[in-house]
C-alpha cells in the first residue's frame, strides 16, 4: 500500500501533459496545499517510487494506477440552496452560484473542473430560486436535489443528497478556483482550509499533529478557517449518514453548518484539514469579497450596471475602472468607480428596500434639489434605483460639528429651505403624498408579522403621537416636497462644495418633518434651535411654529422606529438606531402634548385617523 504522501507524489504527475526531466521539480511546484517539507523530500520519494515499480521513465505505471483504483472518486455534490442570508438581504439579481467570471458561472466552472478531471455523477443541492438552476440538467447532465426548508441549516442541504453520498467530493456553489483542484483519485476524507488573520464569521479548525480535525468552532481571532471543498471517503460517509439520519430532526442539528455536524462526532469521524494557499481559493460570503476577482462585481450584481455607466457617461466598458464596494448604507450596495479620470458613485438597490422607499418620489426629489444647487452631485437616477452620482472628494467628518458648530446647522437649514421652496407649487403632489403617522403604522404592521403585535407593544407611543399628529395638522402650516431623511450622514461638506444627498425616502410632506434630526441633538430651550429656525424662516420663528417644528422632531423619529422595527424583522441589523428614534419619541410627547392641549385643548389620538 502506498502511503499519503506517494500518493500525493503519483496523483501530481497524472496531471502532467507532457514529459519533464525533473520530476520532484514538477511536483513541488505544483502543490498549492502543503504536502511536502522539501523538494528533497519529494526527490526521496520519487526514487522510492521508482524502486516500487510505480514509476518509469517519467511516467506513472499500471501497477501504480492498481493500487489507486481503491482510492477513485465516485461524484460530488454541489452544494446551492443559497438559504437566510441570501433571501434575507438579497442584493444580488441572482444566486451566488450565477456568478459570472469571464462569460462562465462560478458553478458551471466547478462542474466543468470536476468532468474534466472524470468525475460526471454530479448533484445540485438547490433551493433559492431553484429554478434558475434548472439549465444545468440538460447542459451539464446533473442532477438536482431540492432543499425545501431554507430556514435550516447547510447541513439540511447535504442531508437532502444523503444517498449519494460515498467517495464524494462537497463542493459549495460560490467557490471559484484559479487551477482544477479535483482529481479521480483522493487518499483520505479532507476539507479545504485557508488561513485567515481576520477569521471573524468563519469556521477554524483544531487538530492534532497529522492534521486531523479534531474539532470545528467559532472564533474571531486568526487561524486556519474551514473554506472551499472537502472530501468524503466511503467509510466517513457511511458513518455520517447514520449519524446526520438519527439526529437531522433535532432543531438544533438542523442549524448547523455540516462541518460543525462533523465535529459533533469528530472522535468517530477522521477528517483531515488540506491547507490551501489564499491566492488559490475563494469564497464568497459577502459582497464585499467579490472583489477578490477582478471584474466579478460588475459583471454579476446587475447585467444592466456596464451598460447604464457607458449609456450615462457616453464611455466604453474599458474606460471603466477602480471599483471599490463602499461598506455604507442599510438599504443599499454603493462601489465608486473612475471613468476617464472622474470619480462617481452607483448605487444599487437592495431588495427590502422597495418596501419602504417610494422611487418616483425620489427622482422627482432629486431632479428638484439639482434644480435647487442642494445636490451637485447627481449624474442620473431612474425609478428601479440606479442612480450614478460624482464623487467629492476630502469630505469633512461631520459628526465633529452636526449640532456643535451653529454656522454650519444654519447653512444646512438654509439649504433645506432652497429645496422647499423648489416643491411648493407642484401641481401633482397628491402622487407623491407621504403621511409620516400612516407610514409608521404600515412598517409596525408589516414587522409585526415576525414580532409581537408591535401596535399593541406600543400602544401609549402610538396614541400620543397620533394626538401630537392631529395639533401640527391644527397649525396649518403649508406643507411641500421633502427630503424626510436630513441627517449628518446625507450631508457632504468639503472646502468647496456642500451637498444634501440620498433622497430616498422624499415624500409630499410637512416641511418641519425635514428638522427631525437637526434639532435633535438640542435641548428644548437651547437658543441655538430658535437661530436654525431664524435661518430656515429668514426671520425669528413664531411660538407656534416653534412647537410645531419640535413636535416633527417627534413625528420624524416614530417614522425611524417603526422602519428599524421592520428592518430587524427581515433580519437587518438598524444597529442602535431603534433605541435612539425611541428615546427622542418619548423625550417630544412629554414637551410637546401638555403645550398643545393649552392651546388646542384635549383631544383623542383617534382624531388623526
Amino acid at each position: 500500500m502506498i502511503t499519503y504522501k506517494e500518493f500525493e507524489v503519483i496523483r501530481t504527475l497524472l496531471k502532467k501533459s507532457s514529459p519533464i526531466n525533473d520530476l520532484a521539480d514538477f511536483v513541488y511546484r505544483n502543490k498549492h496545499y502543503y504536502v511536502f517539507k522539501s523538494i528533497d523530500e519529494v526527490t526521496g520519494l520519487v526514487e522510492s517510487l521508482e524502486n516500487k515499480g510505480y514509476i518509469l521513465d517519467g511516467r506513472v505505471t499500471a501497477s501504480a494506477m492498481k493500487e489507486l483504483e481503491s482510492l477513485k472518486v465516485k461524484n460530488a455534490v454541489i452544494l446551492a440552496a443559497g438559504g437566510s442570508e441570501t433571501s434575507s438581504k438579497s442584493i444580488y439579481s441572482m444566486p451566488k452560484g450565477l456568478f459570472i467570471k469571464e462569460g462562465e458561472t462560478l458553478i458551471e466552472r466547478q462542474i466543468r473542473q470536476l468532468k474534466e478531471t472524470g468525475i460526471d455523477d454530479i448533484t445540485v443541492v438547490v433551493g433559492y430560486k431553484q429554478e434558475m438552476y434548472f439549465f444545468l440538467m440538460e447542459k451539464w447532465g446533473v442532477k438536482l436535489e431540492i432543499n425545501p426548508d431554507l430556514k435550516k441549516n447547510n447541513i439540511y442541504s447535504l442531508y437532502m443528497a444523503v444517498e449519494q453520498l460515498g467517495s464524494t467530493y462537497i463542493c459549495n456553489c460560490d467557490n471559484y478556483f484559479e487551477e482544477n483542484p479535483f482529481s479521480l483519485y483522493e487518499y483520505n476524507a479532507y476539507h479545504a482550509t485557508v488561513y485567515k488573520k481576520d477569521a471573524q464569521n468563519e469556521l477554524l479548525v483544531r487538530k492534532n499533529s497529522s492534521g486531523r480535525i479534531l474539532e470545528v468552532y467559532s472564533g474571531i481571532k486568526e487561524g486556519e478557517c474551514i473554506y472551499g471543498h472537502a472530501y468524503l471517503d466511503r467509510e466517513l460517509s457511511r458513518r455520517l449518514v447514520d449519524y446526520m439520519k438519527a439526529e437531522i430532526d433535532d432543531f438544533r442539528v438542523s442549524a448547523l453548518f455540516w462541518e460543525e455536524f462533523i465535529s459533533r462526532h469528530a472522535e468517530d469521524l477522521d477528517m483531515y484539514v488540506r491547507e490551501y494557499s489564499p491566492e488559490f481559493l475563494y469564497e464568497f460570503d459577502s459582497i464585499q469579497e467579490i472583489q477578490n476577482i477582478d471584474s466579478l462585481f460588475l459583471e454579476n450584481v446587475s447585467g444592466r450596471i456596464n451598460e447604464k455607466i457607458c449609456e450615462v457617461l457616453d464611455c466604453r466598458e474599458d474606460e471603466i475602472s477602480n471599483i471599490v464596494i463602499l461598506q455604507k448604507g442599510l438599504t443599499n450596495i454603493l462601489f465608486t468607480f473612475i471613468v476617464r479620470e472622474e470619480k462617481y458613485i452607483f448605487r444599487y438597490p437592495g431588495d427590502s428596500s422597495q418596501f419602504f422607499i417610494y422611487r418616483q418620489n425620489e427622482v422627482r426629489a432629486q431632479q428638484l434639489a439639482a434644480r435647487a444647487g442642494v445636490d451637485n452631485t447627481y449624474v442620473y437616477i431612474d425609478e428601479s434605483g440606479i442612480k450614478i452620482s460624482k464623487y467629492r472628494e476630502n469630505c469633512r467628518n461631520l459628526s465633529e460639528i452636526y449640532y456643535r458648530d451653529i454656522k454650519f446647522m444654519k447653512r444646512l437649514s438654509r439649504q433645506i429651505r432652497r429645496f422647499h421652496e423648489e416643491g411648493y407649487l407642484m401641481e401633482d403632489w397628491q402622487k407623491f403624498d407621504y403621511r409620516p403617522i400612516d407610514q409608521t403604522e404600515r412598517l409596525l404592521r408589516e414587522a409585526s408579522r415576525m414580532k409581537s403585535n408591535l401596535l399593541e407593544l406600543f400602544r401609549s407611543e402610538r396614541d400620543a403621537m397620533r394626538k401630537i399628529y392631529a395639533y401640527t395638522e391644527m397649525d396649518g402650516v403649508q406643507k411641500t416636497m421633502c427630503h424626510n431623511d436630513i441627517n449628518g450622514d446625507n450631508c457632504l461638506l468639503n472646502e468647496e462644495t456642500f451637498d444634501i444627498i440620498d433622497w430616498e425616502f422624499a415624500g409630499w410632506n410637512d416641511p418641519a418633518y425635514d428638522f427631525g434630526r437637526v434639532i435633535a441633538g438640542y435641548d428644548f430651550d437651547d437658543p441655538d434651535i430658535d437661530q436654525i429656525l431664524e435661518a430656515y424662516f429668514g426671520r425669528p420663528a413664531t411660538e407656534v411654529e416653534r412647537l410645531h417644528w419640535i413636535a416633527y422632531m417627534g413625528i420624524h423619529n416614530w417614522y425611524y422606529c417603526g422602519w428599524a422595527l421592520y428592518k430587524e424583522s427581515i433580519n437587518e441589523s438598524s444597529r442602535d438606531w431603534l433605541i435612539f428614534f425611541y428615546k427622542q419619541v418619548k423625550r417630544v410627547i412629554r414637551y410637546v402634548l401638555p403645550q398643545y392641549e393649552a392651546i388646542y385643548g384635549s383631544i383623542a389620538a383617534e382624531s388623526a385617523e
